[in-house]
């Protein structure tokens, strides 16, 4: 009984450095590069800990052979139930498990935009040069049922191939049903003007979307396709096109935009018309500097923002958005009325704007769907932002970065979240820091994204035990004899794991309650872990005994390069080398 309690306390003591690591995150977050050399001394502190504490011991008694079966074992397990836990959610544990899960995924959608690129005309039997070249420069998009890919009258800046789902093109003369493997909108896209139709998502879909600009970078070395979209803008395909549904647009202008391009290429994709045909009006400008989220920015700065913008007008009746939409731009009135009517349909839910008016921020800001419906009384004119092009600015101008940021943490959204959303503070909280956090790294809070992602937590803490379960085994199996470097280099990499880690979680939407809790069960397993360890191994044949070191080896030696390393070095940079050293003599200094 003593045996086990001991080891219990051996368990707890190695993973006591989580708290630790957690109520330091709570007052102090540390920059990334001093997060990666945390990170980069606690692997090194790991590596001693499984070579000296680990396979050395095992390969003194002649057991490496069985050892390495362990090891084998031990790194494929940890591999698949690694990638099992991640793909629901585990991977927003830790920087490097998110970075490691994004890229393998990044390279799985490759090879399926590959294949449906291959099965579309317009690039069928490319070079496969070209085709990677093309599906590096595809974006994919999610749309839930019933969003709003583009509407009538949008600017036409992406070619659209839908892999997944179904999209409902709607026309003046119908609709049109779109399904897995058809390109829509390209002809729109070649000429650069405005779409003729709305695009809205039947069922969940995946749309994979390539934009102007990306486009322009890889036609100078994609020549095939090149020429292939200049014989598409002499087709009668494209002339019959820009005849049914450009009739404003001059016999005279079409044939010089396709003698321009026979001429000089296609490679500047040269529009046929100019989308906006004029900047947006002053007052625009001005009425951005009275609306919250610009409160501040200078008048340069808004006029970027306003020439991103473009006009719409719509007859009385049109409707913008109802509850439920995903929010996906900000409107700026222009001339006309415009009632919104909230989901309580009484009188006094129902505003009126007018002239001057902004509608849309804090939904786009917030990554929230909308709650009222907002539909024209009048023939109205409105100036559009859309949540893409605002995102691009936000990157580009610090000081638009942080008067949103300002706007995000100001009482007047929190109001918002709580009146509109019926969310409750702790919730609001996460909303806002994950807003503000997206912000800081350069982009918007994505379109419809909620507090947490389904059964993530579940996943998280999966993953926090996966990676403490076999270091806690070996340490009850190992109680009676067992080294203090050992202990000593558990401790060591376990305290900028869960800094980390608990940085990562609270920057994903979970509060520091909830974050508590899931270390707090880390420690209390880790401790049980060893305490099993010390009951079922510690008699066990050596033979046993070196297979189930070398599980624990196999599975830490992952979790060290698969995980740690690599988010040092992406934290650090070439520093990591010297840290991880200093980690690695430190504690065997500590069991010399």
């Amino acid at each position: 009984m003593t045996d086990v309690l001991g080891a219990f306390l051996l368990g707890v003591l190695s993973a006591a450095s989580l708290g630790l690591g957690v109520t330091t995150a709570r007052i102090w977050k540390p920059t990334n590069f001093v997060l990666g050399l945390l990170t980069a001394f606690g692997a090194g502190a790991l590596l001693s800990a499984v070579t000296i504490d680990i396979v050395a011991p095992s390969v003194e008694v002649g057991e490496f052979g069985w050892l390495a079966v362990g090891a084998v074992a031990g790194g494929l397990a940890f591999e698949g139930l690694n990638r099992t836990i991640n793909a629901r959610g585990g991977f927003l544990r830790k920087a490097s498990t998110s970075i490691t899960f994004l890229r393998d995924r990044e390279q799985r959608r490759k090879r399926e935009i590959l294949d449906d690129l291959e099965r579309i005309d317009v690039f069928e039997g490319l070079p496969d040069r070209e085709l990677d070249a093309i599906a590096d420069a595809f974006r994919t998009e999610r749309l839930d049922a019933g969003e709003t890919l583009y509407r009538f009258g949008d600017p036409c800046d992406h070619l659209n191939v839908l892999a997944e789902g179904e999209i409902a093109l709607t026309t003046r003369d119908g609709v049109v049903q779109l399904h897995p493997h058809q390109a829509f909108g390209h002809l729109a896209f070649v000429t650069g003007t405005q779409h003729r139709s709305t695009a809205i998502a039947k069922a969940e879909s995946e749309v994979l979307r390539l934009s102007h600009g990306r486009l322009r970078s890889i036609l100078g070395g994609c020549p095939t396709f090149a020429e292939r979209l200049r014989a598409r803008t002499a087709s009668d395909e494209l002339l019959e096109y820009l005849r049914s549904n450009h009739s404003e647009i001059g016999e005279d202008e079409i044939e010089r935009w396709r003698t321009t391009i026979q001429r000089y290429g296609i490679e500047q994709l040269p529009p046929l018309v100019e989308i906006a045909g004029t900047a947006a009006p002053e007052r625009v400008v001005d009425r951005l500097a009275d609306a919250g989220p610009f409160r501040g920015v200078s008048h340069d700065v808004l006029v970027e923002v306003a020439q991103v913008m473009f006009p719409e007008e719509h007859d009385p009746g049109y409707v913008f958005f109802r509850p439920g939409e995903v929010s996906d731009r900000i409107y700026v009135v222009s001339d006309g009325e415009i009632s919104l009517v909230h989901a309580a349909s009484e009188l006094d839910a129902t505003a009126t704007l007018e002239a001057g008016d902004e509608f849309g921020s804090f939904s786009v800001l917030t990554g929230m769907h909308h709650t009222a419906t907002a539909i024209t009384h009048t023939e109205t004119d409105v100036w559009v932002l859309r949540h893409a092009d605002l995102a691009q600015l936000v990157d580009e101008q610090p000081e638009l970065r942080d008067a949103i940021v300002d706007f995000v943490e100001s009482p007047r959204v929190a109001s918002y979240l709580r009146q509109e959303h019926g969310l409750d503070p702790d919730d609001v909280t996460a909303v806002r820091r994950r807003s503000v956090s997206a912000l800081r790294r350069g982009s918007l809070c994505p379109v419809a994204t909620m507090v947490t992602t389904g059964g993530a937590p579940i996943a998280i803490w999966l993953g926090l035990l996966l990676d403490a379960i076999p270091e806690s085994l070996v340490i009850g199996a190992t109680a009676g004899s067992i080294r203090v470097s050992f202990v000593v280099g558990i401790f060591l990499s376990n305290y900028p794991e869960a800094l980390a880690s608990s940085v990562g979680m609270r920057e994903h939407g979970l509060v520091w309650r909830n974050i508590g809790w899931l270390w707090a069960t880390v420690i209390l397993i880790t401790g049980l872990g060893a305490a099993l360890g010390s009951v079922v191994f510690q008699k066990a044949p050596d033979e046993l005994f070196a297979v189930v070191e070398g599980v624990a080896a196999g599975a830490m030696l992952t979790v060290i390069t698969q995980t740690m390393m690599p988010e040092a070095l992406d934290r650090s940079g070439g520093f990591v080398g010297l840290a991880a050293l200093g980690g690695f003599l430190f504690t065997t200094l500590v069991g010399a």
